[in-house]
């Protein structure tokens, strides 16, 4: 059988030092994937690997058969991903309809209209999304919670068939990360799509029974959260774990 995400001795170097060191796992479809590390763990670069933007010092990734670096078109269409949103330029006036239309626009040849069919499709991404009435909604007016939503919209105008998400829980309140959890959690059974998403912590995602790949630099596991999130398997991964009565802090107040 062959893994809709294979990851084999991958090896990313910058400037000579080891943003990833010999990675190997599998996730087969359908798959809720959750990569959980510390700061400078790697995280973000293995996604933007995943997604063909940086190329590895050594190492294979094959996504639905394909090869990430040689087949790169093929998968970008394959993939819809959400950024962080502090990555957003907020200082660019523009409506959610023009936000998520970007999904689509940004691949066209000029000149990029915005046709029937298209903001057809919109309204149905921001009905999935639950801001059906938010269309004409300036962007910089909304929740970080809201924009989180917006951009995942962007993201599943695509129909892809993985999302990548980097740290959709950063900056939000608890409960609005638990709302965006649940929200991933229904669109993964919905839209079939596969989900591999960078999260410093699990605890939104618990009620979900992810998968976790935990790293630092070098994988350390890849299992489910009952069977990762133990302090021996912890300690391997972050610097600084703390024991408590009550349970631990894993080093970045993580709990």
């Amino acid at each position: 059988m062959v893994s809709e995400l294979l990851v084999e001795n991958l090896t990313v170097t910058f400037n000579g030092l080891k943003a990833l060191d010999n990675v190997s796992f599998k996730l087969d479809s359908p798959f809720f994937a959750v990569v959980m590390g510390p700061n400078g763990a790697g995280k973000t670069t293995l996604l933007k690997t995943i997604l063909g933007l940086i190329k590895p010092f050594s190492g294979i990734v094959r996504l639905y058969g394909f090869d990430v670096f040689k087949e790169t078109k093929k998968i970008r269409h394959m993939i819809g991903y959400i950024p962080q949103v502090i990555n957003i330029n907020l200082h660019i006036p523009m409506t959610v309809k023009e936000i998520v239309a970007m999904g689509i626009l940004s691949k066209a040849l000029p000149p990029r209209i915005l046709t029937q069919e298209i903001e057809n499709e919109i309204e149905k991404v921001l009905k999935l999304v639950e801001l059906e009435d938010y269309s004409d909604r300036d962007f910089t007016e909304l929740s970080g919670g809201e924009r989180q939503r917006v951009l995942i919209a962007r993201a599943l105008i695509k129909k892809p068939r993985l999302l990548l998400l980097d740290e959709p829980f950063s900056m939000l309140d608890f409960d609005v990360k638990c709302e965006i959890a649940s929200l991933l959690s229904k669109l993964h059974v919905e839209t079939k799509a596969d989900l591999l998403l960078v999260a410093h912590e699990l605890s939104p995602c618990i009620a979900y029974e992810p998968q976790v790949i935990l790293l630092n630099k070098k994988l350390y596991a890849v299992g489910r959260a009952a069977d990762i999130l133990k302090l021996d398997i912890l300690r391997k991964a972050y610097p600084g774990v703390t024991e408590l009565p009550q349970g631990f802090i894993i080093g970045e107040d993580h709990a």
